[in-house]
């Protein structure tokens, strides 16, 4: 059972979601991903799914795997999120599926994305509480992967490049997808997510952006025998 909570400044922001697929969590396996996306794609107008593409292999190099195998590993994590995203949505009918599912690399061929990672650079180089979750953020993917080897300052610096690389599509998801509004879903409340939303951060974030967040739980029964799920957290966008 999913639950969805969203908190979009008081309008209706039903035009278009962005689903953020990760490499480095396990729960997104082919049925969960369809699943989640036959489950949003009835309350959204249009969507869009992406995934890490080579930014994934900044942090396989970082935790110290050699830079052609982090790049094969990238390749072959993007197909396994890739492939079950693009059947979910040929199985509900959506034309092109293949132009909806797409990896941040893909998203260099456009100018939006290419200017929003610009600003999202000099940020990071600028803004320190936003330097501090992306790190804080890079420091734990990246000791997912580092397999008990100690993460030192030198593979942040790398790390984070993936997720600098991530900031357009949490500030800047109209501009990218030609929408009005844009709902970015993912399965948790990150640090990079809730300094963004704080509206505290110098960043700049598209008027139409929001966030929410997805939780899935299989349903249970209580002493009584009724049916319940956990609850989905929220973000406010500024």
């Amino acid at each position: 059972m999913f639950t969805i909570a969203q908190s979009l400044d008081g309008r209706d922001h039903s035009d278009h979601v962005l689903v953020g697929l990760s490499p480095q969590n396990a729960r997104y396996k082919p049925e969960y991903i369809r699943k989640l996306i036959f489950w949003l794609h009835p309350r959204f107008r249009s969507m869009d799914v992406v995934i890490p593409g080579f930014e994934a292999a900044y942090t396989l190099i970082a935790a110290g795997h050699a830079p052609a195998q982090a790049v094969h590993r990238a390749r072959r994590a993007y197909r396994q999120l890739h492939n079950p995203a693009v059947r979910a949505l040929t199985d509900l009918g959506v034309p092109d599926p293949q132009r909806h599912v797409m990896s941040w690399t893909r998203l260099h061929a456009t100018a939006a994305y290419r200017e929003s990672l610009v600003r999202s650079r000099a940020a990071y180089l600028t803004d320190q509480p936003l330097r501090r979750a992306c790190r804080e953020i890079a420091a734990e993917v990246v000791r997912n992967s580092a397999e008990g080897r100690e993460v030192t300052a030198e593979d942040i610096d790398t790390g984070v490049r993936y997720v600098i690389a991530e900031i357009p599509l949490l500030t800047d998801g109209p501009s990218l997808f030609g929408v009005t509004d844009s709902v970015f879903v993912y399965h948790r409340v990150t640090p990079l997510m809730t300094e963004i939303a704080s509206g505290s951060s110098t960043i700049t974030v598209d008027p139409g952006q929001g966030w929410a967040v997805v939780d899935y739980r299989e349903a249970h029964h209580d002493e009584h025998g009724r049916t319940g799920a956990s609850a989905a957290l929220s973000i406010s966008p500024r």
